[in-house]
Formats: structure tokens, sequence, C-alpha cells
């Protein structure tokens, strides 16, 4: 599940289920965007790392067919004897085929946060409110427990359960440097891995660095420069991509990965990714207090959506790669709550500052 900026704008280049070498012994395994239209389910990109002889795997992606894909990357990583997964967080394009872990022949393990386990576990309760909330201003648009339970039902059977889980806040929590930007989280392993703390995409949200080779993947902290879901944190997203940025231009990290714009970014690149996102952020943020403040009697959430299209503030902003006029109504409202703006329950209502 989520709100992808276009990857064409991005650099994304790389096809569905190709392997692309990070650093030696480390691999992109490329997923797919969703198409509402043809009901195609989206699949979030995998990364496997070898550390010593333990197989890391950052996410396992979703639906049986990209299961061939793991395979073929964990095949190109033999020798190992043991395999750990990490799961980012609980969307199931990311968590679909977590068993399969299991099928590997040697001892496995995962790990998550406990924040998102009801999440993976029960993904139409958690989409039916969001849905839900955004139903009055989108025409046409079904009960949210309908829609849910359609989006759901494209990935097919979902395999989210493996045989062992630790869930991260069973563990200690650190302190993290990463070059003059900080973090909390949890070393792993003697510190071969990093899950850091990040919660914006999610309550329950992490990302993953390897210091061995300067690595980090960020997941869905960049699906758009602005998240949708409620549940996460949107300051604390744009948190994240300021420190990353910010480590990256340092040196220290010298690469990065994400869940859903399909491409390997070396330094420059990154940099300028996770910049033009955070521009975006407070151009955003900038456009709707200016509405706002113009329209102090109120302004209808469809009339917003349009002034906010037009706003010259947004020029250059990524655009969304999905066809699907829920996401940027789910957006909107998310922003509404960060600026303490009342949300009408019914559509016709008025958005406007608190007096």
């Amino acid at each position: 599940m989520c709100n992808v900026i276009n990857p064409a704008a991005t650099g994304g280049s790389r096809s569905y289920g190709e392997l692309v070498e990070i650093a030696p012994g480390a691999l992109l395994i490329v997923g797919r965007m969703r198409n509402l239209e043809a009901g195609i389910s989206s699949v979030a990109n995998a990364v496997m790392y070898k550390s010593g002889t333990r197989l890391v795997v950052i996410d396992v992606g979703a639906t049986a067919g990209f299961r061939a894909y793991l395979d073929e990357a964990a095949r190109r990583l033999q020798p190992y004897d043991r395999v750990t997964l990490i799961s980012t967080h609980g969307h199931c394009d990311h968590t679909g085929n977590n068993g399969w872990i299991d099928t590997l022949g040697v001892p496995a393990e995962a790990y998550m946060s406990v924040r998102d386990l009801a999440m993976m576990r029960d993904q139409i309760n958690t989409f039916v409110p969001m849905f839900d909330e955004a139903r009055p201003f989108v025409p046409g648009m079904p009960a949210g427990r309908v829609l849910a339970e359609s989006a759901i039902g494209q990935f097919g059977t979902l395999d989210v359960e493996t045989r062992s889980l630790t869930l991260l806040e069973s563990l200690p929590s650190e302190e993290i440097r990463i070059g003059s930007t900080l973090w909390n989280g949890w070393r792993l392993f003697g510190g071969e891995v990093v899950a850091l703390k990040t919660q914006g995409h999610t309550v329950g949200h992490v990302a993953v660095l390897l210091p061995a080779i300067g690595h980090l993947h960020l997941a869905d902290e960049t699906t758009s420069y602005y998240q949708a879901f409620s549940g996460g944190s949107p300051e604390t997203n744009l948190l994240t991509l300021e420190r990353t940025a910010q480590a990256l231009r340092e040196g220290a990290i010298r690469s990065l990965t994400d869940g859903h714009s399909f491409e390997f970014y070396p330094r420059e690149q990154a940099t300028a990714y996770l910049e033009r996102l955070v521009g975006s952020a407070l151009a955003f943020d900038a456009a709707i207090t200016r509405i706002l403040r113009e329209h102090p009697g109120g302004i209808r959430v469809p009339d917003l959506m349009a002034k906010l299209r037009a706003a010259p503030e947004m020029e250059g902003a990524p655009m969304s790669a999905e066809a699907n006029p829920i996401l940027p109504v789910m957006q909107l409202l998310n922003k509404m709550k960060e600026l303490g703006v009342p949300v009408p329950a019914e559509g016709e209502g008025l958005l406007r500052f608190p007096r």
C-alpha cells in the first residue's frame, strides 16, 4: 500500500524482478507499480545482503509470483547458513511473502516493530477507517470496507507469519550517529545491520542501514513528499528525509534504495532525490497555509485541492504515479490534522483555522 511518486521523475527505469547490484554481496530486487484499473497489486522492492554467513533480507514484497525473484537473489548470494528478515513496516506489499524465509532450508528469524504487528495481521481493518474518512470527499467512492477488501484482495494469499519473530522493542534501543545526524534504533548482530526508528509512513516504520557498505534502505519514507496514511507522522517523515540528506552530503551514507521508486541511487543522485522531496514538503505546507489564510471564512475540500494543484509553490513537485483520486484526499486530510484544522464529517463542510 503506497502513495508513490512517479519513478520516471526520480530516475526509475528498472524492470520488475530485476536484480541490481548495490555492492558486492548486496542486491536490490525490483518490485512493481500498482495498476488499479488492471487489478495489479503493488510489490515493494526487497534488498538482500550477505554478511559473513548470514543472509539479511529487508522486506519480501508480495504475491506468489515475486517469490521466483527472491529465490534467484538468494541463490546468487549462496552459501549462507542462516537468514534474517527485517520488515520495515506492516503493509502487505512488504510483508506478503514473509513465510518465504522459512523455505530456504536454514535457520530463519524475523524482526519488526510491535507497533505494526496488528496492521500486518489485519490489513483490511487497518485501512477501512482511513478510506471511510476520505469517502465524503471522493464522489462515487465505495464504502471503506468494500474498497479495502478489493485492494487487499489483489495481492492474493498473504503469507505474513514466520516461525520465529522478534519484536524490535524487546531489544535495547540505542543512540545511533550517522555522520553528524542523530537517530534512535537497534544495532543487530554486533552492528552489522542497524534498524533506525523513522515512524513517518507508519507508526512502526524502520529504515535499515548496512554500515559496512554505507547503504540505507528507506523503504516507504519516500513514497511522497507528504504521507497520505494516518498512523504515521509526517513531521517525523520530514525529519528522516532531512537527516538522510545531511548524512549523504557528508558521505556517511553512500547509497540509497527505497520501497517504490525501483532504482538504486548513488550518493549524489540520492541527495538530489531527497532534497527535492524535502523542498516539495515545505512547498506543500506553504501553499496550503496560504490558501487557508486567503479564505478565513473556510473553503471546501475540492476547492482547496483545485487551488493546491494550481499553486505556484507546487510547481516542480513530484506527481503521483497512480491515477487514484483517494490518496490525494487522504494526504490533504492528514495535513489538516497536522495543522490543527478540523475536518468536517460531511463533504460540503468548510476547512478553516480555528478561531
